[in-house]
């Protein structure tokens, strides 16, 4: 269902030799030496139920051909371990954390027939939820959250290498010979006990002992580091740390960029550690109001992704690692492929090349795709009945995934806005959210085939600003329901 079938591996487009030059699927920067390799890496962690989650084998091959073709080269996996029990505990039952390990290190081996380079993504104190022993747990706060063990306690720090022993043990034992290790201190991740003060410090010095584990059964792995959400005095701290103390370990570091923005931060690194950049592909071109992880549908930020590959490019950052949490993020998959690697000159020809592969687009018919696709970077100004009269007019099979999902939304934007026009709960308005949450449901399940929603993709999650009052009103509604009864 989701495994979209392409044409032609290089379909047209213009290339830009100057910036960089795309062979065979890797990009190398023209810097006059003969180059360096260029990476642009898919993290497509699944997890919360998203699509990485639910896919099949097959379906996510079709996922990560679909990516290489736009130019990725390296494939990243997040092993979240919320809500399981740890898989390689011998019990008589097979549970979500089984189901859910048993899924990735398929989909490694997937990406890996497919000649992209694998890394294991690990936040270190993240633990299994049968492992929350009172006596291990983090000091959490607003910031230091989740399914968290404290790394400064002997027995907590021996079950957190524990299960990275096992994990990297099983992917060898599966055939899967990764490329790289990446860490994140945070979302999950953290303890703000006074033992484990400053936190940088006792993150990296964990990381390094998991990556020499990695070394073990991953001989020649690469250790990286993603920089979500640190500060710059940590990232001080951290490149000192490793400079004295894992001279030349440290291969690169994702840099932030906040919501809004389009640069990674002026910061420290180590010593010979490269300076790439973790781009967030699961919204729109605007941060406020925020159309994200697909609660309005597929998302398109071409306006925001084509600024962002040319500050990088100003930055000298040369590599980037797409945060992606879904098919919705399709289109910007293809943004950030196509752009980062040099292989298109504007996000207009990416999308033009985007509606011939999918939607059997002829040139005049491809402008028009890209102009009502880009249209959707700020999609509550957008008037979504003019344009689902202009989708009615454009090319492609109509019950075609890819497609169906942009008719979905207009067809949520335009019952958000019916709801947004009203005022109080009038039996019409009512009938306006009806519309948007049945024309959502259609393409979590329908289109995307998605299953039970947690955390950020959960209803009580919705970028809607008129959920709080609408869900204050049913329950009162319900209220008054019962007491007639």
């Amino acid at each position: 269902m989701l495994a979209g079938v392409g044409r032609s591996w290089f379909s047209a487009g213009r290339l830009v030799v100057v910036a960089a030059c795309y062979v065979g699927g890797t990009v190398f920067a023209a810097d006059g030496t003969g180059g360096r390799a260029m990476v642009c890496e898919l993290y497509a962690p699944g997890h919360f139920g998203n699509s990485y989650e639910v896919v099949g084998i097959e379906e996510m091959r079709g996922i990560l051909r679909e990516a290489k073709h736009w130019g990725f080269n390296r494939y990243g996996d997040w092993f979240d371990m919320l809500d399981c029990a740890d898989p390689f505990v011998q019990e008589r039952q097979y549970d979500l954390g089984n189901a859910l390990w048993d899924s990735k290190r398929a989909h490694f081996r997937t990406a890996q027939s497919l000649v992209l380079a694998c890394d294991l993504l690990i936040t270190p104190n993240h633990v299994y939820r049968d492992q929350l022993r009172f006596e291990w747990l983090a000091k959490t706060t607003q910031r230091i959250f989740g399914q968290l063990i404290c790394p400064s306690k002997p027995a907590a720090r021996k079950a957190i290498l524990k299960n990275y022993a096992n994990l990297l043990a099983d992917l060898k034992a599966a055939g899967v010979r990764l490329s790289g290790v990446a860490f994140g201190p945070y979302d999950y991740g953290g303890c703000a006990c006074e033992a484990c003060q400053p936190w940088i410090k006792t993150y990296a010095v964990l990381s390094h002992e998991i990556y020499q584990i990695a070394q073990k059964y991953h001989p020649g792995v690469e250790m990286h580091h993603i920089g979500w959400w640190w500060s710059k005095q940590e990232h001080e701290r951290f490149a000192k740390w490793a400079d004295a103390e894992a001279p030349g370990v440290v291969k690169s570091i994702a840099l932030h960029i906040p919501y809004g923005h389009t640069k990674v931060g002026e910061v420290p690194l180590p010593t010979g550690c490269e300076r790439r950049a973790f781009v967030h592909i699961g919204y729109a071109d605007r941060a406020k109001p925020r159309d994200i992880y697909g609660h309005f549908g597929p998302v398109i930020a071409s306006k925001r992704l084509a600024k962002t590959v040319a500050d990088l490019r100003k930055q000298g950052v040369v590599g980037v690692m797409a945060y992606s949490e879904g098919v919705f993020d399709d289109v910007n998959k293809a943004l950030l492929g196509g752009l980062f690697t040099g292989r298109y000159h504007d996000a207009d020809v990416v999308l033009a090349d985007y509606a011939k592969r999918y939607f059997a687009a002829k040139p005049a018919q491809a402008k028009r795709w890209a102009a009502w696709l880009t249209a959707w970077g700020e999609p509550f100004s957008r008037d979504a009945t003019a344009a689902l009269a202009e989708l009615d007019k454009l090319s492609g099979e109509a019950s075609d995934w890819r497609r169906r999902q942009w008719e979905l939304k207009a067809r949520m934007i335009q019952a958000h806005q019916a709801v947004m026009k009203g005022r109080g709960w009038t039996p019409e308005r009512l009938e306006h959210v009806q519309a948007f949450w049945s024309a959502q449901e259609v393409c979590h399940r329908g289109v995307w085939g998605l299953g039970p929603q947690r955390h950020i993709f959960s209803r009580r999650y919705t970028p809607l600003i008129w959920h709080r009052s609408w869900a204050k009103h049913q329950a009162e509604t319900a209220g008054e329901l019962q007491s007639d009864q």
